[in-house]
């Protein structure tokens, strides 16, 4: 019997940021998705083979997400995903960026942009997402140097290192999933520079009275919408917050959100159908 098994089928763009909620009870592997000129997009979900009643709920996941039709896709006993990352290429994000997710040899940044090592792993963002790439771009032209960065869901922690390379004096990487700040430990350790963030797992409750000039959040809405409140409760009174993880139509609940808690929008960005909010305390708050 094979080794690993993928799901794959074909889902509306609109619904992708659901995958990760829809998917988050079930053992799966990793989740491979492939862009598209259409209103759909590709998904593949891989998992270990051998167990045909999680084959049966991630393909019923898929369908009730709209994938009409499935396709099950099957390896042989090696890691599943080595196929794809030898096809992974360095990458530049925004003006000052350079994300490298090569493991076993580095490609050195062009003149003018940083070098960032973030190896991709399954449920862990390496920087090619448009949500990720929206908040690397918003701290290139943040003034970083000296304040206190908190980064909320740090998953690979490719936006803690960032703000600690841009001269943060500290960098708090939180994510109440252990296996992801263990993710963040080594990708601090990757880097080229002597990089040193907090990582920390648990809740943004665990963090006591500290508070942060910069909070960072790239969540889907339906995970950081809950903690919005406990953010902004560690949020100095002149600092900022980078929420990102949002699509479009997402913006009017987002910023009602906000608003209730006496945050004011202070900037927008935009990538594809995703986009991220600065916001600060408004000026009666």
């Amino acid at each position: 019997m094979d080794d690993y098994v993928g799901v794959r089928g074909l889902i509306p763009k609109t619904l992708e940021e659901g995958l990760a909620d829809a998917l988050s009870n079930l053992h799966v592997l990793g989740v491979q998705i492939e862009p598209s000129e259409s209103e759909m997009i590709d998904v593949t979900v891989w998992l270990r083979g051998g167990d045909a009643v999680l084959i049966e709920k991630t393909r019923a996941v898929l369908v009730e997400l709209g994938s009409e039709t499935l396709e099950s896709l099957a390896t042989e006993a090696e890691d599943w995903s080595a196929k794809w990352r030898e096809n992974l290429v360095a990458f530049e994000v925004g003006r000052r960026w350079w994300v490298d997710p090569l493991r076993d040899r580095t490609v050195d940044a062009p003149d003018g942009r940083i070098r960032l090592s973030v190896v991709p792993r399954a449920a862990f963002g390496s920087g090619t997402h448009e949500t990720t790439r929206l908040v690397l771009i918003d701290l290139e032209s943040s003034a970083c140097e000296g304040i206190r960065v908190l980064d909320v869901g740090t998953g690979s922690g490719v936006l803690a290192v960032a703000a600690d390379r841009l001269g943060a004096a500290s960098v708090v990487a939180l994510d109440n999933d252990t296996l992801a700040a263990w993710e963040a430990r080594a990708t601090a350790a990757r880097q080229d520079w002597v990089c040193r963030p907090m990582i920390v797992a648990g809740s943004v409750d665990c963090l006591g009275d500290a508070v942060f000039d910069l909070v960072l959040c790239n969540m889907i809405m339906t995970h950081f919408g809950p903690i919005l409140e406990e953010i902004r409760r560690v949020l100095a009174p002149a600092g900022s917050i980078v929420l990102s993880g949002m699509l479009r139509q997402e913006r009017t609940s987002v910023v009602t959100m906000l608003e209730g808690l006496g945050l004011a929008v202070a900037a927008e960005r935009e990538l594809g159908e995703w986009i991220s909010i600065r916001a600060a305390r408004a000026a009666a708050s």
